[in-house]
């Protein structure tokens, strides 16, 4: 194989004439015949325009070149033998990649965010690509052009989740001064409220609420509809609104917006997040280190907000 008009095949050969300065012991080491040997000398020496080997009595030395390729030289195939002896589960931190995740912003901000900086503590080099959750996301994983998708059973992957990364549960949060009153909710003021409603793009999923409103018979009024939790919060504050989100996430709201929380006053199956990605990722390292990390940041976030059940559920 040729690089840059030079036999790449020819690299041991010059690592041992170099070593050894004497065509008999090189053709030795790399198991050559002596005339190979020497053929293979006159090639690297038509290639580098030096004489690389010349004789001083009845011993060869190196040329001032030649001492100057000794380092790269072994700089070189000590790299290639790290690079052959690497293997799926033995990645070196220091590998240079780029991971593509599919997210939804609930699951960036109760999961990914805490992974992506634990994943740069031990992978410095490589880099997150976060994509927006859409109807693409399916196609992007079957064809492998994204990595890893973060999603709700709500949204069809077209596959089986890998694992899942976290457990939740819906509550409704309202403007600490215009919502209702007391601290529990009652289905007919639910059912009597405006809300703010996160849908995820054009083409609507039915999320667990909505699936617990429909048994219930219920339906809501929707004065606001949003495609993020992020606006969440600053749209129900200063109204009467309503807002039903999970409580990782109104946790966080309330620790920085007038905002109280109230449990959802209706049953409901718990919110999941499932981490998927293809199966030819199964033994991919960094794909393992970035999902463990995502979920021991949820386990901790269950033992913080576990004091906070809805009685619905």
């Amino acid at each position: 194989m040729r690089l840059n008009g030079f036999d790449l095949n020819q690299l041991v050969c010059l690592k041992a004439l170099l070593a050894e300065q004497n065509i008999t012991r090189a053709a030795e080491e790399v198991h050559l015949s002596q005339s190979a040997m020497s053929t293979t000398l006159g090639h690297l020496r038509l290639h580098f325009n030096d004489p690389l080997l010349v004789r001083s009595g009845r011993v060869h030395v190196l040329t001032p070149f030649a001492k100057s390729l000794v380092a790269p030289l072994n700089r070189m195939i000590a790299q290639a033998h790290d690079f052959a002896a690497l293997r799926p589960d033995e990645i070196q931190s220091d590998i240079d990649r780029e991971v593509r995740v599919v997210a939804s912003d609930y699951a960036i901000r109760t999961c990914l965010d805490d992974a992506a900086r634990h994943l740069q503590d031990v992978f410095p080099n490589v880099r997150l690509e976060i994509l927006p959750l859409s109807e693409r996301s399916p196609r992007l994983l079957a064809n492998g052009e994204v990595d890893l998708v973060l999603s709700g059973q709500s949204f069809d992957i077209g596959v089986p989740p890998s694992t899942c990364l976290l457990e939740d549960q819906f509550v409704c949060i309202a403007c600490s001064e215009m919502g209702p009153p007391g601290k529990d909710l009652l289905p007919q003021e639910f059912a009597c409220s405006e809300h703010v409603v996160v849908r995820y793009f054009d083409q609507q999923m039915t999320f667990e609420d909505e699936d617990a409103l429909r048994k219930a018979g219920v339906v809501r009024t929707r004065r606001v509809t949003t495609w993020s939790h992020t606006h969440v919060a600053s749209l129900v504050c200063g109204t009467s609104m309503l807002a039903t989100i999970p409580a990782r996430i109104a946790h966080d709201f309330a620790t920085r917006w007038p905002i109280k929380i109230l449990p959802f006053p209706f049953p409901h199956e718990p919110i999941r997040v499932f981490a998927y990605w293809h199966p030819s990722r199964n033994q991919d390292a960094i794909l393992s280190a970035l999902v463990a990390s995502a979920k021991s940041t949820s386990h901790k976030l269950n033992t913080d907000f576990g004091a906070f059940t809805s009685p619905g559920i």
